[in-house]
């Protein structure tokens, strides 16, 4: 019997990459969803069938996400300032002990404190760089207590055996 071979199907096919000309649809398609009121309440999945159709691109309508993250003419693709940073680590240390974290809220919180409309998904990227850095500190730190732990013991018996060989 012949072996047989599995097809994977790659379902988001974020590995593809969306052409200038698909973009173009993309701006296009976004300004007229925007300028009649966001009427759609899936306008991806509605794009993303306009790129197959326009196009020939075949992207699920999670993938196609360079609309908020590069394409949307308000973003602000500028560095982001020590102040930025430091607002985005306290609003996303306070709102992550709630659970859930509302990366839409601090979008809109930025722009009003700011006055830079940021992309969501580099608000994220900041945060989750914190976030490592901070439990990479923390491992370290436990790392250097446990071995300094170990060395203190050591001592502690030293100091109690040090009466005894008086006697």
């Amino acid at each position: 019997m012949g072996k047989i071979i599995k097809k994977s199907i790659k379902r988001n096919q974020i590995y593809k990459k969306i052409n200038s000309d698909g973009n173009e649809t993309i701006k296009n398609y976004m300004t007229e969803w925007e300028n009649q009121g966001k009427i759609i309440k899936t306008p991806f999945v509605e794009l993303s069938k306009k790129l197959r159709d326009d196009h020939e691109l075949n992207f699920e309508s999670k993938a196609i996400c360079n609309w908020w993250n590069i394409l949307d003419p308000r973003l602000d693709h500028t560095p982001y300032s020590k102040e930025e940073k430091n607002y985005i680590y306290e609003w996303a240390s306070k709102y992550q002990e709630n659970g859930n974290i509302q990366w839409k809220l601090l979008q809109t919180e930025m722009e009003t404190k700011f006055g830079k409309f940021r992309a969501r998904n580099e608000l994220k990227t900041i945060w989750n760089v914190k976030k490592r850095q901070l439990g990479a500190k923390s491992s370290n730190f436990k790392k250097e207590d446990d071995k300094n732990e170990g060395e203190s013991e050591c001592e502690d018996e030293l100091k109690y055996d040090k009466p005894m060989l008086n006697m």
